[in-house]
């Protein structure tokens, strides 16, 4: 007698799509990435469709660690489709630059190693033994809106150790550096 075999089905995986970050995102509040390393402790604003992390110098965030690959990391604003019905955007953090060209030393997401991650606030993103990226959103409300709109006016060079820093950084100066 013939038996057959019946394997369970797969859940489906969720389809995800590369999509426009634009001004109306910017309307619903803002996401932040708190970059920790030896050197500094700085915030960077997530604005854009596609953020790369790594040691080449075009990079969004650039990080000079030889733990850090050229490029080291992908933050992408993703469309995420459980079914036709349910789709919401979020950042996803990304191995590299995908599936075929991953770092060399990975990413941990939350005590982790994944490839792929969908951020939430708070999590917190490990690149090599020093480098630490936490994930912040904040929704524009009433009890936002002055900070945020502090965090939008132009504010004048300050003065750092650290002559190297991208314009696109800001840094965290703690009380006895000031």
């Amino acid at each position: 007698m013939m038996q057959t075999v019946i394997k369970p089905m797969s859940k489906p995986k969720p389809k995800l799509t590369l999509i426009k970050f634009d001004q109306a995102n910017l309307l619903e509040g803002r996401h932040i990435l708190i970059v920790e390393s030896p050197e500094s402790k700085r915030a960077v604003v997530l604005n854009s469709s596609i953020f790369l992390i790594g040691r080449h110098p075009q990079s969004s965030l650039v990080l000079t660690n030889n733990m850090v690959s050229r490029c080291h990391a992908t933050i992408a604003w993703l469309q995420y489709e459980k079914s036709p019905q349910q789709t919401n955007c979020s950042y996803w953090i990304i191995d590299g630059k995908g599936k075929h060209k991953r770092s060399r030393n990975g990413i941990l997401v939350n005590g982790n190693k994944t490839s792929l991650h969908r951020l939430k606030s708070g999590d917190l993103v490990e690149i090599g033994e020093t480098i630490k990226i936490t994930y912040n959103y904040i929704p524009y409300n009433t009890e936002t809106h002055e900070f945020l709109e502090y965090c939008e006016v132009e504010k004048p060079q300050q003065k750092t150790k650290n002559k190297n820093l991208s314009y696109k950084d800001t840094i965290i100066l703690n009380s006895d550096e000031i």
